[in-house]
């Protein structure tokens, strides 16, 4: 597989542009501002649409899907669980040890609650930051299934489904932009690596097995 192949060159295309733009409104913007810009953007739909969006990077689905993956194909599911794994490691090193204790919007703008829009229902944390951890989860999860559908539409479907948990991160005031920023190259990382480390191991039969398939 070669690096135009690995997601498609339409979600290839997408992804370098999500980066790019992304990265350039970071450098142009201080610390807040986009929580600020799109937490104004409040409303009774999109309150109710990101209150329940976001769980789509919750630990769980990826749980689900390792579990789907061990029945049906040992090669995807270790490759799957070694980016798990991965993430797991990125996210905790920066998260835990190396910005632990870095504050999140509620905190940051603590003396300036007039300014932001809580949704009701959602537990809004005050720390441990950087990185977003359901970001990077929502991306490993959604470039992953990419690797196994083939089919361009479902790819680039996919693709703003991991965008949209990023940016429900931000309206929900969970994160900063800079969290959902590296948390998403985390995610992706992820997936890379984990293709680069397992992929000699396809051509192994007992590996294209699953508990199901024998």
């Amino acid at each position: 597989m070669t690096k135009s192949e690995l997601f498609g060159k339409p979600v290839n295309l997408l992804t370098a542009l999500y980066f790019a733009v992304f990265g350039i409104l970071l450098v142009l913007t201080t610390h807040g501002d986009i929580v600020l810009w799109l937490n104004d953007r409040h409303s009774p739909f999109l309150d109710i649409f990101f209150k329940y969006w976001t769980y789509l990077g919750d630990g769980v689905l990826l749980g689900v899907l390792g579990l789907i993956l061990l029945f049906v194909n040992y090669y995807h599911f270790f490759q799957f669980l070694i980016a798990i794994v991965l993430q797991t490691i990125f996210v905790h090193i920066f998260k835990q040890w190396l910005w632990a204790g870095e504050p999140r919007p509620s905190v940051f703008f603590a003396d300036r609650t007039d300014l932001l829009n809580f949704v009701e229902g959602v537990s809004v944390r005050g720390y441990d930051s950087f990185p977003s951890g359901h970001t990077a989860a929502g991306f490993l999860l959604c470039f992953y299934l990419m690797l196994i559908i083939r089919n361009t539409t479902v790819r680039i479907a996919l693709f703003f489904t991991a965008v949209l948990i990023g940016i429900s991160r931000i309206y929900l005031l969970q994160h900063f932009a800079r969290d959902v920023y590296v948390g998403s190259l985390f995610g992706i990382l992820s997936v890379v690596l984990s293709l680069m480390i397992f992929s000699k191991q396809q051509a192994k039969p007992g590996l294209q097995r699953g508990l199901l398939k024998r």
